[in-house]
């Protein structure tokens, strides 16, 4: 039997001693023993007992139901009353209190251990069922605001894609003015900033991993340390545990260096200047009776991440907005922070969790699910050389403003262009068009059908379609099921002329 910790509240000294020979001789440990309900309610304050005998008459002014209402309702201390009395009065109050046993004087052994433990396992359940429903209800909120996060970052990718392609069209046209040259180039490296966010509100979204590398997860941190060590205080120290063996990840590697800048620097800040940031990696296996603490994630094998500092800690209700977008304990906030890094490691069908209190500073744990199949690195391209070609190509894409920018630039490439705005409008075209389609361009998210469900029918009506899947999501998700149903390609908006005539020339050429 578990040696749990019981405070006896009894203004008999006799009873007092009976009571508490009887629960140690059933194993329990008792911890006090007071007289009055005054003194029961400041010692579980103190001392924060497991459960609490409590007789229901006490001498003093408070009475023993008084007093287990408020060691319940404050902290959430279960009680058993003991009483030579079972009126019906008495009887009601206690239930209102949130009574976990009522015995009569005198009992036997055996019934007050089966009332204790029927007590402690109540309120353990009751203690899961509400972490359970706190943990959901993070999730929703969370799942709610990353919607909203995705959809903006799709349309704001389709603005930079009309941006991008717009500055890559003046650059062709104009190979020799230098004026067009500087601004393009500012203008490129803003797009390229709004790029990075955009990433940042699709990792909190969940909008998918975009270029999954298998890597080991301690070379991996031990080959970023020293790029992000100058974001941190040369003051403070960074120790690293990062064993050879551990199991390799399949993950993004640029999205994994947003997750470890992001903690290390949320660590940095809360050491104001001194202390020590410790960084760890190890092996985990994930059991099935294990992996109710581990909430969505499936038994398996994972890489444990644990990075912890010895700074001034949070409070538990920093703790539990930690994830919340645009959330900061600071005067002035960084941005989306860690609702990044828990929709990055959501993502990877991980798990994160915050261990932290004020004064013992913070742990940030996260698992990714070891690698169980190698998956290719993306290649690089080789030169920044534009490759032109022929044929007809169908733009299946909702906004115009994109729509334009795509008849310019392959116009340019050297295709002709057809259009369509809506799936429907595309099915029709691909009926009843005279003559070959090369290609098409094929956006996801359309207003009457999704890009998913539009596929296959296009795919019915000329079998032989070659298709590039082109979004502003990721290739995680519906891009990715396009592409196991046969599309060829996946292209992630925004992008150059030089990768999206690459593309076109190798599936077109086959």
């Amino acid at each position: 039997m578990a040696s749990a910790k019981i405070m006896i509240v009894e203004d008999n000294t006799t009873v007092a001693e009976d009571c508490s020979d009887c629960l140690v001789s059933l194993g329990y440990d008792v911890i006090s023993i007071v007289a009055s309900g005054e003194d029961a309610v400041a010692v579980a304050e103190a001392e924060r007992p497991d459960a609490v005998v409590m007789d229901v008459h006490l001498r003093d002014e408070m009475d023993g139901i008084d007093a287990a209402e408020l060691i319940y309702s404050r902290f959430r201390i279960p009680v058993v009353f003991l009483s030579a009395y079972s009126d019906r009065e008495l009887l009601d109050r206690a239930k209102r209190v949130g009574s976990f046993g009522y015995m009569i004087k005198p009992f036997k052994e055996r019934e007050l251990a089966a009332m204790l433990e029927m007590a402690l396992y109540r309120v353990k359940a009751d203690r899961e069922r509400r972490q359970m429903e706190e943990r959901l209800q993070q999730a929703y909120e969370v799942e709610s605001v990353g919607t909203l996060a995705g959809g903006i970052a799709h349309q704001f990718n389709n603005a930079l894609c009309v941006v991008a392609g717009n500055i890559d069209l003046l650059e062709m046209n104009l190979p020799g003015d230098e004026n067009v040259i500087g601004c393009a180039k500012e203008i490129k490296d803003s797009v390229s900033r709004m790029t990075q966010l955009t990433l940042q509100l699709l990792a909190y979204a969940g909008g998918g991993k975009y270029q999954v590398a298998t890597l080991s997860l301690s070379d991996f941190i031990r080959d970023s340390l020293p790029l992000l060590r100058s974001a941190i205080d040369p003051a403070i120290e960074i120790v690293s545990d990062l064993p050879r063996d551990i199991l390799d990840v399949a993950a993004d590697p640029a999205q994994l260096q947003m997750v470890l800048s992001a903690v290390l620097i949320n660590a940095s800040e809360a050491l104001e200047g001194k202390g020590h940031i410790r960084v760890a990696c190890s092996n985990m296996k994930i059991s099935n009776e294990t992996s109710k603490d581990f909430p969505g994630l499936i038994p398996g094998d994972y890489v444990s991440l644990a990075i912890t500092d010895d700074g001034k800690g949070m409070d538990e209700e920093t703790r539990k907005r930690i994830f919340e977008p645009f959330f900061t304990s600071k005067f002035q906030g960084r941005g989306l922070g860690m609702a990044a890094v828990y929709g990055i490691v959501k993502n990877h069908d991980g798990w994160i969790a915050i261990d932290s209190a004020p004064g013992r500073g913070t742990t940030v744990k996260i698992y990714l699910p070891a690698a169980r199949v190698q998956v290719r690195k993306p290649e690089k391209p080789k030169n920044e050389r534009v490759e032109k070609g022929t044929g007809t190509i169908l733009v299946v894409e909702d906004e115009e403003m994109v729509i334009a920018v795509y008849r310019s630039i392959l116009e340019e490439l050297g295709y002709r262009v057809l259009a369509a705005k809506t799936g429907r409008q595309a099915l029709d075209l691909i009926k009843s068009y005279d003559g070959d389609i090369d290609l098409v361009l094929l956006d996801i998210v359309l207003p009457d059908i999704n890009g998913s469900v539009l596929y296959p029918l296009l795919m019915e009506a000329r079998p032989d379609l070659k298709v590039i899947v082109c979004s502003g999501y990721s290739i995680d998700g519906p891009a990715q099921g396009i592409l196991d149903a046969g599309a060829q390609e996946f292209i992630q908006k925004p992008f150059t002329i030089v990768e999206l005539s690459r593309k076109l020339k190798k599936v077109i050429t086959g």
